[in-house]
């Protein structure tokens, strides 16, 4: 702690004694001093690039010229991002610190059938991984990461994750362990050499994979039009065991949430015609047998719609 409050200072002092140091100068201090996950400083520098201020000077960063730069953004997870990203780098100057807080949205699936998203999964050179983000949860990177040692019976420890740009191998987004189906736990013991992914293999591979087929003329109308995912896949998941009654305390276990509010606001969906099924209906009886059936006692009326058992 005493190291990062000194990194800290040194950022400070470096820019109070009135040197000019630019945007992507300041953040490669700022990521040297904090202990930034791998993918987190990828995803700052994806940022900043994205806000059009990688080669402006610090003295020019505004919160009224961020919120213009973020503005511009159709999609509203996009434009939360990137004002979290504008507060996180910027705090130590003491600037974008009054930049809107937005809820994220959650994105809404139209998921195809438990049947169509596994003959179209088992198409894929990348089935195994892809099987893995369907029938347990992982997300694409930790999917990537899974090798027989990390099994235990049918458990498997989610201890690692692959960056997106396939550079790097480190620690997931979340740990613990996942029970899987036993035709998966399988299917991982026996994984052969040429399945274990490498350092360099990126994990748009995967995610490359499915979507094409998903897009093509064979799948394109069972599959509704809508390209396919691993992340989708992870929302299948857990919107199908909801549906299936599973308790959401062992659904939020195998999805590895801090919190089940989690699992239950942003990862289970329901689809339209569960939502008009849900609305109250109008009664079957027609409105002229209702009125032969009303009598009045005082200011009660009441409905006789005959003997119950």
């Amino acid at each position: 702690m005493g190291v990062f409050r000194q990194s800290v200072r040194i950022l400070t002092n470096f820019y109070t004694l009135g040197d000019e140091m630019l945007v992507n100068e300041f953040l490669d201090q700022v990521i040297k001093s904090r202990p930034y996950k791998y993918s987190t400083k990828q995803t700052l520098i994806k940022d900043v690039k994205r806000m059009g201020i990688w080669d402006m000077d610090t003295s020019e960063i505004t919160s009224a010229l961020i919120r213009d730069k973020v503005d511009s953004e159709s999609n509203h997870n996009s434009r939360r991002r990137l004002y979290i990203t504008a507060r996180s780098i910027f705090k130590d100057l003491g600037v974008c610190q009054d930049l809107p807080k937005l809820e994220s949205i959650s994105r809404i699936y139209d998921f195809p059938s438990q049947d169509d998203l596994h003959e179209l999964i088992d198409q894929s050179k990348y089935r195994l991984q892809l099987f893995l983000c369907m029938y347990a949860g992982l997300r694409v990177g930790e999917a990537c990461a899974v090798t027989p040692e990390k099994l235990s019976g049918d458990y498997l420890e989610v201890n690692e994750a692959y960056s997106q740009d396939g550079l790097h191998l480190g620690s997931p987004k979340t740990y613990g362990k996942v029970l899987l189906p036993h035709w998966l736990a399988e299917e991982v013991r026996t994984m052969t050499l040429d399945q274990h992914w490498q350092l360099g293999m990126t994990t748009k591979m995967v995610s490359n994979s499915i979507y094409k087929l998903s897009r093509n003329r064979k799948w394109s109308t069972r599959t509704g039009g809508k390209g396919v995912n691993p992340h989708m896949l992870r929302h299948f998941y857990a919107t199908e065991m909801i549906r299936r009654g599973v308790n959401p305390e062992i659904v939020r276990r195998q999805m590895r949430h801090k919190n089940v509010s989690t699992t239950l606001r942003i990862y289970t969906q329901v689809k339209s015609e569960e939502l008009f099924e849900s609305l109250p209906q109008r009664p079957t009886t027609p409105k002229s047998d209702l009125e032969n059936l009303k009598t009045r006692e005082g200011n009660v009326i009441h409905y006789e719609f005959g003997a119950t058992s």
